[in-house]
């Protein structure tokens, strides 16, 4: 799909909703899109709470399943028949053009480099039984990768979003609820009609929902609220959570990671890619990453598998 053919995904606020699209356009994607969105909104909710809940980055939980955990409860109980349809829905998710859809499409891209699609397998008519189950489990492991890039993209929006709109970081999350109304509303002359539409939408029903006058005086505090909080590294933070997927993978060591951000990096860098003992000490007091295994032996070429991946995804072309 070319980019000035995208169109937002139709506004569904309820199942009820999706049915009536699916009905309307004769196309039962619609339906499985919405679970689809509530799939990612429930990644970035709780990856919110991980920062508004745990104001120490080394006592946050991130980047360690999550995203897949929640998938197989939107989508675990799928027969290996339904799961294509699954798995396709997903890819047509990310031509819409909407921020849940750029998100996935984001995540899709780095899944892609890893595993080209070239190199998938190919269904045939009359397919045995034990090729169907091939077919099934590729796919399974494909979006479970999916799944792993979703998380750090989301990861890596949520940090900046710590930075750049703190107040929408309250540990209440009713209060963090009702900020990030109030921090939209902000920008609202710029918002497209489907974003506008959303707004109002969540607007009027947090107002049934939420009683307490209290907590509603974080709408026009968010309004204001422009402060920021200082970001020392914010490229550098960037990139090594949109990394993170392959240090888990291939289990990178410090000192691997550090080789490949300096092979990445447009200018030398200082602290903390100068030693992996700084980077590792980063890692898990600024990022709230930390490797959850020990194994892993240093690439002497600084060029550890998966390098091939990092440096496309930084498009820096392999030397």
């Amino acid at each position: 799909m070319q980019p000035n053919s995208r169109s937002p995904m139709p506004f569904m606020k309820t199942m009820d909703d999706a049915l009536a699209v699916c009905k309307r356009e004769n196309d039962n994607f619609y339906l499985t899109a919405f679970v689809i969105e509530a799939w990612l909104g429930d990644v970035t909710l709780k990856t919110v709470a991980q920062y508004a809940e745990r104001k120490s980055a080394k006592n946050r939980k991130l980047q360690q399943g999550l995203a897949a955990e929640s998938f197989e409860a939107a989508f675990g109980h799928a027969s290996a028949a339904d799961f294509h349809h699954v798995f396709s829905s997903l890819l047509r998710f990310a031509e819409f053009d909407d921020a849940q859809s750029r998100t996935l499409l984001a995540a899709y891209w780095p899944m892609s480099l890893e595993y080209p699609h070239d190199n998938w397998p190919k269904p045939i008519p009359k397919m045995n039984a034990a090729e169907i189950a091939g077919v099934f489990a590729f796919t399974r492991g494909l979006v479970h990768r999916l799944c792993e890039w979703v998380e750090a993209f989301i990861h890596a929006q949520t940090h900046f979003l710590s930075h750049h709109a703190p107040v929408a970081f309250d540990p209440d999350p009713e209060k963090r609820e009702l900020a990030i109304l109030g921090v939209q509303q902000r920008h609202f002359p710029a918002m497209n009609d489907f974003q506008k539409a959303w707004w109002e939408w969540h607007h009027g029903e947090a107002a049934d929902r939420l009683s307490d006058p209290s907590k509603w005086t974080m709408v026009g505090k968010a309004m204001a609220d422009v402060s920021s909080t200082h970001q020392n590294y914010p490229a550098l933070d960037e990139c090594i959570i949109k990394l993170w997927p392959l240090v888990r993978r291939h289990h990178w060591t410090y000192r691997d990671l550090m080789n490949v951000i300096r092979s990445v990096a447009p200018v030398p860098l200082r602290y903390p890619c100068e030693r992996e003992q700084d980077l590792a000490a980063y890692c898990n007091n600024v990022l709230g990453l930390r490797k959850v295994s020990k194994n892993g032996k240093s690439d002497p070429n600084g060029t550890p598998p998966g390098y091939e991946v990092a440096r496309a995804m930084c498009d820096r072309p392999v030397s």
